[in-house]
């Protein structure tokens, strides 16, 4: 028997296959198709390790005690100030959710609230799964400007940074920082998808059939359940693009679309062609099937992309930070992500990209935020969202 700690890439390899069998199994109503390793007693500071950094570590603690597996005292040490946190976090994002919803509602402002401790307890029943720390909403391109005011009115502040041309016009979204500590900072979205992946071509779709979801004795509008598993799958497509944690959002995709019946499938096939993000679905399934053992039947054939990344497809899902990954391309992922049926979208997403290149290349020279705007930041993160 060879021992895998002599390779590094091979006791990688180990550790994400323990991880990501035992997170699928943390979701009751998926199929997993590949048996994990045995862990070792050496094993399980890297499990720890990887667990935290794709915020994944409490469907991991889950799926360890669903397989029997015994747990150590310091997986459980760690899992216990993981939960901390995250009741924290998500607690204040839940606090935040409501204080902006009943401004936007009074002015009777068109929003939706995304992602999130709300998508948790829609996706796996339960506010408190992974840490978020910030609200992230959609509005109307037309209506930014109006809910810049309510929101500044309500204590809240666009540092100059974010209200540059690569935020408003390429990325489509805005932070805005409270003042006031016990609140989360709000992203402002009116796009869905960022630059280098095709994105949706309406997006008010996503405005128009709002789901709403009761936070105490408020009714919080919130996207639709197969807008969500669209918007699941353009976020996995985003973060595997970037080079960012993508298992947690290919794992909602899965929750959340094995939940479908078949006209349900039909359905969110559907919508992917007509929102011209049909490769972006097709890209999610592959992944779903290879990654977490979820089959689907009746829906649009997977679009696979193990070819271009061989076998470090998992490394690059759950450590995206790991030396040892052979990173394909941009322009092969993002040629794999457009749709030769469509007619530009190849030269579109590439004119997109290079325009969103330039526009970041120009920010970047621009003095970067006052100091007394960060002083006002807290240590809330802005990239510990989701």
């Amino acid at each position: 028997m060879i021992d895998v700690s002599l390779d590094p890439s091979r006791k990688a390899r180990k550790i994400v296959d323990i991880v990501r069998c035992h997170v699928a199994l943390s979701v009751s109503q998926m199929i997993v198709s590949a048996s994990s390793p045995a862990i070792d007693a050496d094993d399980w500071a890297d499990i720890i390790a990887v667990g935290k950094s794709c915020k994944l570590l409490l469907h991991l603690g889950a799926g360890l005690r669903a397989a029997g597996q015994d747990i150590p005292d310091a997986f459980s040490r760690e899992e216990g100030r993981f939960r901390k946190l995250t009741l924290a976090m998500n607690g204040v994002n839940i606090s935040t959710i409501t204080n902006i919803s009943k401004t936007l509602i009074q002015d009777d402002l068109r929003f939706i609230v995304f992602k999130g401790p709300l998508a948790q307890g829609r996706i796996y029943g339960g506010y408190f799964h992974r840490p978020s720390s910030d609200v992230d909403i959609l509005i109307d391109r037309s209506d930014l400007r109006r809910c810049t005011a309510l929101l500044q009115g309500a204590g809240y502040f666009l540092p100059v940074e974010c209200d540059r041309i690569w935020w408003r016009a390429f990325l489509g979204e805005q932070h805005f920082f409270s003042r006031s500590p016990n609140q989360a900072t709000v992203d402002v979205h009116h796009r869905l998808q960022q630059p280098g992946c095709p994105h949706p071509m309406d997006v008010g779709a996503f405005l128009r059939e709002p789901a709403d979801q009761e936070l105490g004795q408020l009714k919080v509008p919130c996207i639709s359940p197969i807008h969500e598993i669209l918007l699941a799958s353009l976020s996995f497509v985003k973060s595997l693009t970037q080079h960012c944690h993508a298992a947690a959002y290919l794992l909602d995709f899965c929750a959340a679309a094995s939940r479908l019946d078949s006209a349900g499938l039909a359905d969110l096939h559907q919508r992917a062609m007509e929102q011209n993000i049909e490769h972006s679905l097709r890209i999610t399934i592959a992944c779903a099937d290879s990654i977490y053992g979820l089959k689907l039947s009746g829906v649009a054939a997977p679009l696979p992309i193990a070819d271009l990344f061989g076998d470090d497809l998992s490394l690059a899902i759950f450590t995206p930070d790991d030396p040892s990954i052979a990173w394909p391309r941009l322009r092969q992922l993002l040629w794999r992500l457009c749709d030769d049926r469509r007619t530009g979208q190849k030269l579109g997403t590439y004119i997109w990209v290079g325009g969103s290149f330039l526009a970041s290349k120009a920010a970047r020279k621009m003095p970067s935020w006052p100091k007394e705007e960060l002083n006002g930041m807290g240590t809330t993160s802005v990239a510990l969202s989701g």
